[in-house]
């Protein structure tokens, strides 16, 4: 049953009007405070846990990983420094007198505690898929660990400078148990204040960060659905810094004096996922039917005005050792759509849902969608939900068609393996194949980046061949703030607001 977006906008707007009357709050003006509009809430705050596009705002703020990857995607040490003396072994050197921000040290033993915890299926953690390599974590020393392998994974540092390798307070998650989820305590730039839901997650500045003291003393993250609602709070100042900047916006903003706009190459996808395991997507020739009546040119330029670049596979062109330019496995063609779904001995009009989540670009996308699949022999309702309902839907595989975005990852490894092997957390399609399994594991474990290039480039073509996901476009990472605000943008659209400040 389909939501009017009208009465959607109008209780956003509702909603957020408080918000864009206090532009002359203290708060919002002081230089001390950097107000965040983000799209909506995290799921939570554990790293261990986290497996929702939302929490990306908020995950480095929070959190500081064992190493650190730059703008350029380049490997660095963070909490940690690291050698390989072989492809099975990983040692790391921890920084001296860190602490975590309840004061726990942060030492080799609270590190393997981490790892014991994110690999024990009894946490359910989405990392457990990221570290199944790993064969052990040995303390050899107070501030050294070692990392051994069962079998060479060549993105391990990579992996580790996301949510796996993001450390928290052992003594913090005896003491706050479930409560955890909403007062995480890690070792990154900020530390919790209070999280009211739906309303404000307010942080503070860690005074024992690693790399000291960052400039800015309190960070207050704001969850702003409304994409209106959100730039009219920027050009008031209210909020100094907002994410996914409506791309429709960007012509406009960027001749803006009071407002720097930010877009760069992204590392993830939009996509949609089927739902394989049931009618009428357990069908190949219906899966391949409704792939065949999309136009992706057409979702590119009606919601994201040429922004980004259409999508083919999961790779996208900033990794440009892997990606294929040349890659276009499917062309519009609606007879051909119309020949599939008779192959399939289907009775038309196929009735389909696709569920998205409120904000504007997802139902656009799903109206084009809806438009363009019709054409071909399909009935399409559209289901709207909360952005927060999102991963709990994808993951009880209750959805026909359901949009399965991806922030991207560093490393091809990161966009594939979870979401195509037979039995990765995000494969939310219930998709089973051993061919493309088994190209993802040896892909894993191949040093050489060329032979790596090959082995996820005929991944990519066994899926456009069973179909089990829409691809449609690789997005521009769009943001925004004020022009007083300094911050580093990164191609994964995440804030790293160690390094803002107010000039």
């Amino acid at each position: 049953m389909s939501l009017s977006i009208t009465r959607r906008r109008f209780s956003a707007l509702l909603v957020s009007a408080p918000i864009a009357l206090s532009s002359m709050s203290v708060m919002a003006q002081d230089g001390k405070t950097l107000t965040v509009g983000i799209v909506s809430d995290p799921v939570t705050l554990d790293p261990a846990l986290m497996a929702s596009f939302f929490e990306l705002s908020v995950q480095y703020n929070l959190h500081e990983p064992l190493v650190h990857v730059t703008p350029d995607l380049k490997i660095e040490p963070g909490l940690a420094s690291v050698e390989t003396p072989d492809a099975l072994t990983y040692r790391f050197v921890l920084k001296p007198n860190l602490t975590f921000h309840d004061g726990t040290p942060i030492d080799a033993a609270a590190v393997k505690a981490n790892f014991d915890r994110m690999l024990d299926p009894a946490t359910a953690s989405p990392r457990r898929s990221e570290l199944s390599p790993i064969d052990q974590v040995e303390v050899t020393g107070a501030l050294t660990f070692t990392i051994k392998l069962k079998t060479a994974y060549t993105p391990l540092l990579q992996v580790l400078s996301n949510r796996a390798g993001m450390m928290v307070s052992p003594t913090a998650l005896k003491r706050l148990g479930p409560d955890f989820a909403t007062k995480a305590v890690g070792a990154g730039p900020y530390k919790v204040v209070s999280w009211t839901k739906n309303s404000e997650l307010v942080l503070e500045r860690f005074a024992g960060y690693w790399r000291g003291p960052v400039p800015i003393e309190r960070v207050v993250f704001r969850p702003i659905a409304d994409e209106t609602v959100r730039l009219t709070n920027l050009r008031s100042g209210t909020v100094q810094l907002v994410d996914a900047v409506p791309a429709q916006t960007v012509g406009t903003l960027s001749r803006e004096a009071g407002i720097t706009l930010k877009q760069a190459s992204g590392l993830g996808f939009n996509a949609f996922s089927f739902n394989t395991t049931k009618a009428p997507f357990n069908n190949m020739r219906v899966l391949q039917a409704f792939t065949s009546a999309i136009d992706k040119q057409a979702i590119l330029r009606a919601v994201y005005f040429g922004t980004g670049s259409v999508a083919y596979g999961a790779i996208p062109p900033s990794m440009g050792w892997v990606h294929d330019a040349n890659f276009a496995p499917y062309k519009v063609n609606v007879e051909a759509a119309r020949k599939l779904l008779a192959e399939a001995g289907v009775t038309t009009p196929v009735p389909v849902t696709i569920t998205v989540t409120n904000s504007p670009a997802q139902v656009r996308t799903a109206e084009v969608l809806q438009a363009q699949a019709n054409q071909a022999g399909f009935k399409v309702d559209i289901k709207q939900i909360d952005a927060t309902s999102l991963i709990t839907v994808l993951r009880q595989k209750d959805f026909d068609l359901c949009m399965s975005p991806w922030s991207g990852r560093t490393d091809p490894d990161g966009n594939m393996y979870n979401y195509f092997t037979k039995t990765g957390p995000n494969n939310f399609m219930g998709y089973q194949s051993d061919k493309v399994t088994d190209l993802l594991e040896k892909a894993r474990g191949t040093p050489q980046q060329a032979d790596r290039a090959k082995l996820y480039r005929e991944a990519e073509a066994q899926l456009a061949a069973d179909a089990p996901i829409l691809f449609l476009t690789f997005p521009a990472t769009l943001q925004a703030s004020t022009k007083s605000l300094s911050w580093l943008q990164y191609p994964d659209g995440a804030f790293r607001l160690q390094f803002a400040k107010f000039q």
